[in-house]
């Protein structure tokens, strides 16, 4: 919906640039290329990182780009009051992971960013 709202074109198809690729921004053709049939929660979490570049203009690949890419998405897919419904039960980041459909890297950079104080634990 976000990409739709950015007018962003989301194309699915199998041949990326690189065969471990799931999902890539290309600033040329001004979309995002998603692999075809992935788990729910990669391909999630592969398009909120990648309209991230796009909203940057990202036109290459560097650790920092990649970095702050993947604490937006975290912090646009992940509900705080969600997470804290969660926590009552358990503080397994995996369980986390699967119970709000992202990957578990998004959420260990999720809870990367709560210990570092760059977001309080429940909103």
């Amino acid at each position: 919906m976000h990409a739709e709202l950015l007018d962003l074109p989301i194309i699915f198809r199998d041949d990326l640039p690189d065969p471990e690729m799931v999902a890539c921004y290309s600033d040329e053709h001004e979309a995002v290329f998603v692999r075809s049939n992935l788990h729910a929660a990669v391909e999630r979490c592969a398009i909120a990182h990648e309209i991230v570049h796009f909203e940057h203009s990202d036109v290459g690949t560097n650790d920092l780009q990649e970095e702050r890419a993947d604490r937006i998405a975290a912090r646009r897919l992940i509900r705080p009051s969600r997470l804290e419904h969660l926590s009552i039960t358990t503080e397994d980041p995996a369980v986390f992971a699967l119970e709000l459909n992202v990957t578990e890297k998004i959420m260990r950079v999720y809870m990367r960013m709560i210990r570092q104080g760059r977001i309080r634990r429940y909103g």
